[in-house]
């Protein structure tokens, strides 16, 4: 015991005490030194579970061929921008493509009015304050804030940022950009509208996408290298069946979404381009007998999976890859040999699915059917027919089975870029879903949780700390 004045002090109390002291000096002394390393250095880590701020692989293949200047401008002050912001994790994700030469800028458009200018010397991309623009020598792609952020909604989001931003980079950076024309003027469904997220797809995958009518031209435009009919409702005209037959025949290539239609009216002339290639229209609605390739209580809304081929191919590597597409008609690959046509089915359904017949009531076939074919002839033109057109809707895309129809978008792209493209290696780029995480619980176990937490923990913790203020007392 040591007497100072009035304190005594307990040797082993300052032995202890000492330790403490010692213990906290050296615990600061490391947490301002691993600080100081930190800011020294620039040390990131992508916690989120999808890696939704890391570049994906498919995106730094593409980065890695860049070999032009290219510039990423944020249209706002960055030094501005509160952390945990949605425009911070944007920036965060920018300084990804920085290690990959992609030079990245912020400039105030309010400091610097030029700087609009010098982007929009026309005035016709509408940008503005706040947007990202991706520059490549005279090519200029806008990238609005709000659809870099994606859609958030109880189900899950799909987030577009990584897409959209690689996307702008392949675009700017293309040599050639080539056009996508969606046939209007038969029923179908609206670009603006219904098809928003696909547009959006070819976009990133370097395709201009235009609108066309086939009644107000003589020949299909020498710039058009895809042609879209997305669920056309009535048939072709003659003079419109000439005008595609003409561009088929010069090497073409055309995509065509047909759905089920409650009616006995005929696509003939349709039918009739369709036979050049091998494939049949049926006029029926597929359903599953199976439960496991439907959901449950709508037989309708069927999974089917993609056949084994070379065009499937890089999917089929992932293991069986399956396909929501609810409401869905039937094709056939027409039995007509031709030496110089090679027709593949893509999607199949089980042989436990059925099809209905519209015109003949209570009449059914048995499958196994086909959902999608490719056709080509030997050094030509190419077409892919899907028996539906719901699945790459905006309404499919953003409903509670968005988790689902995922799949059949990345089919798409990957197919339209690859095998339609005559690309057999090029990376296709597709938005991250990411799927609410939930736990679920059942009352038993709900009830045990809560005595667990409101009952045994604050306990367990009272005790532990009589133990500590116990012990001490005595030192």
């Amino acid at each position: 015991m040591i007497k100072m004045g009035k304190f005594k002090i307990n040797k082993r109390s300052l032995k202890y005490g000492s330790n403490s002291i010692i213990i906290i000096v050296i615990v600061l002394f490391i947490a301002v030194l691993i600080n100081m390393l930190v800011g020294l250095g620039d040390f990131k880590w992508d916690l989120t579970s999808d890696n939704l701020y890391s570049l994906s692989d498919d995106s730094k293949k593409i980065l890695e061929a860049v070999k032009k200047d290219v510039t990423i401008y944020g249209l706002f002050d960055d030094g501005m921008i509160p952390g945990g912001s949605e425009y911070k994790q944007m920036i965060n994700l920018l300084d990804e493509y920085k290690e990959y030469g992609i030079k990245v800028t912020y400039v105030d458009p309010d400091k610097d009015p030029g700087t609009l200018t010098f982007l929009d010397k026309d005035k016709t991309k509408g940008i503005a304050k706040g947007d990202f623009v991706v520059k490549s020598g005279d090519k200029v792609k806008r990238l609005s804030a709000q659809d870099l952020y994606g859609e958030d909604s109880e189900y899950g989001r799909v987030y577009k940022a990584e897409p959209l931003i690689t996307g702008a980079v392949k675009f700017v950076t293309a040599d050639v950009t080539p056009v996508a024309y969606f046939v209007e003027g038969h029923n179908e469904y609206s670009l603006t509208n219904n098809l928003t997220q696909m547009r959006t797809e070819l976009e990133n995958n370097n395709f201009e996408v235009k609108t066309l009518s086939l009644m107000t031209v003589k020949s299909i435009p020498e710039d058009c290298k895809l042609l879209i009919f997305a669920s056309p409702k009535v048939d072709l005209s003659e003079s419109e069946k000439l005008v595609l037959k003409a561009y088929l025949e010069k090497s073409g290539r055309a995509v065509f979404f047909f759905d089920p239609v409650e009616s006995t009216a005929k696509l003939t002339n349709f039918e009739e381009i369709l036979t050049t290639f091998n494939i049949g229209l049926n006029y029926d609605k597929v359903r599953e007998t199976d439960s496991s390739r439907c959901l449950p209580n709508d037989q309708f809304s069927i999974i089917a999976s993609l056949e084994s081929n070379d065009i499937n191919a890089s999917l089929n590597a992932y293991g069986e890859y399956q396909v929501f597409m609810p409401d869905s008609r039937s094709l056939s690959i027409l039995q007509i040999a031709k030496e110089w046509l090679t027709t593949t089915s893509l999607i199949k359904t089980n042989d436990t699915a059925e099809a209905d017949k519209i015109a003949e009531q209570g009449a059914v076939e048995k499958g196994p059917f086909d959902l999608a074919i490719a056709s080509e002839i030997s050094g030509g033109s190419k077409v892919l027919v899907f028996g539906n057109g719901t699945f790459m809707t905006d309404a499919a895309l953003s409903s509670q089975y968005a988790s689902y129809f995922s799949n059949g978008k990345i089919f798409f792209t990957r197919t339209i870029v690859n095998w339609m493209s005559d690309k057999s290696d090029e990376t296709a780029v597709s938005p991250k879903l990411v799927s609410t995480k939930s736990l679920s619980t059942t009352e038993g176990q709900a009830k045990v949780m809560s005595v667990i937490l409101i009952g045994a923990v604050p306990i367990l913790i009272f005790v532990i700390g009589f133990i500590v203020w116990n012990r001490r007392r005595h030192l």
